[in-house]
């Protein structure tokens, strides 16, 4: 019995040395390879809320400049302008009542706006922009080397009459319609000379009328005007003064000298009458005449282009058809077809301007006059 505990004790002892010393390697590999695994966030997040840190506060030196390439400047969008709003009012034709004897009334040259003086101008421009060449403006045309002058006699000017007409007109691509009348007066009796009044007039819908009257004498030789006015928002007139000679105007306008045979704007209608009453003409032929408006006088060379019917209440009227061509940049071009069933008064008036905008009075009837009161 003895002999067996001495031969096992030592092997108890040596199991027991490699126990502990397994023991001992399993603590320090946990230890020292685990340690993080019971760390709940990382070091830096776990005490970075209590850190501070250090900023530089040195002055960062830009590079030099060969090191940068600069950036050539954005250059600014030029805008559009603003497109101004069209509105069509009930009191549109009253824009149309324009183009009527429109040569008296050419429109304003605008100017462009200068700078205030306390406003620089932009260092830096888009573009240089060239200059816009206007073409020249026509100068007003001489009288044709091939034009009559315009003579009427008294004995064939028409009876004591007004035309009246339906006037279709056009302005800004707005058509619109109105009314409109011709009336021719003189004073009773053969004694010469003798008063007259001639006047054309437009009336359209809440806009009123616009007259256009001559006032003067009647003489052996046709009509001498006094004094012509065009009248709606105020008044301008041009004045023929026998003893200087000239033709005055309203406004401090240049005056005109005055031409033998002169006429205006109405009185041509009624010195043409008795003009194509008195004489044949053939297509082709000119006549020439100085014709004031209420701002200037010029020559006036009216064509003869052709005969032609226009249809009044179901009537047929034989025509001559005279046209006066613009003589400047903003001159208009009347035309007029004359009936000498009418005294050669015009059944048909056409006024078209530049800008296309025109009016056009087809006759409606006609209806005798008394004459002028003593």
């Amino acid at each position: 019995m003895t002999v067996a505990t001495d031969s096992t004790l030592p092997k108890r002892q040596h199991l027991l040395a490699l126990g502990v010393g397994m023991l001992v390697l399993h603590f320090v590999l946990l230890v020292s390879s685990a340690s993080n695994v019971w760390r709940l966030q990382p070091e830096s997040q776990k005490w970075g809320p209590l850190q501070t840190r250090v900023l530089n506060t040195e002055t960062v030196q830009p590079p030099p400049d060969s090191a940068v390439q600069a950036r050539p400047a954005a250059r600014p969008v030029p805008r559009a302008p603003a497109r101004e709003a069209v509105t069509l009012s009930p009191q549109t034709p009253d824009a149309g009542l324009q183009a009527l004897a429109s040569a008296a009334l050419p429109p304003p040259i605008e100017t462009p706006a200068e700078l205030p003086a306390n406003i620089a101008p932009p260092k830096e421009t888009i573009e240089p922009i060239p200059p816009i060449v206007k073409p020249a403006e026509p100068a007003a045309q001489p009288a044709s080397p091939n034009a009559s002058a315009l003579v009427a006699k008294v004995g064939h000017f028409p009876d004591n009459t007004q035309i009246n007409y339906k006037l279709t007109g056009q302005e800004r691509g707005l058509q619109y319609h109105a009314s409109g009348s011709l009336k021719w007066q003189t004073k009773a009796g053969t004694a010469l000379p003798k008063a007259y009044e001639a006047e054309l007039r437009v009336k359209a819908f809440l806009v009123g009328s616009r007259v256009w009257r001559s006032v003067g004498q009647l003489a052996e030789n046709g009509l001498a005007p006094a004094r012509y006015s065009d009248s709606w928002r105020g008044e301008r007139a041009a004045h023929f003064e026998t003893g200087t000679q000239k033709i005055s105007f309203s406004g401090n306008l240049p005056s005109a000298p005055l031409l033998p045979g002169a006429q205006d704007q109405v009185s041509l209608f009624i010195q043409m009458a008795a003009t194509v009453s008195a004489q044949s003409f053939a297509p082709g032929a000119e006549l020439n005449v100085q014709t004031a408006t209420a701002r200037d006088a010029v020559n006036w060379t009216l064509t003869y282009k052709a005969d032609e019917f226009i249809d009044v209440n179901g009537d047929r009227l034989e025509t001559q058809r005279w046209v006066c061509l613009p003589r400047g940049k903003y001159d208009s071009q009347i035309e007029m077809w004359l009936a000498k069933a009418k005294g050669g008064l015009p059944a048909r008036i056409k006024i078209t301007q530049v800008s296309g905008n025109f009016i056009d009075m087809e006759m409606r009837n006609a209806e005798a006059l008394a004459p002028l009161p003593d």
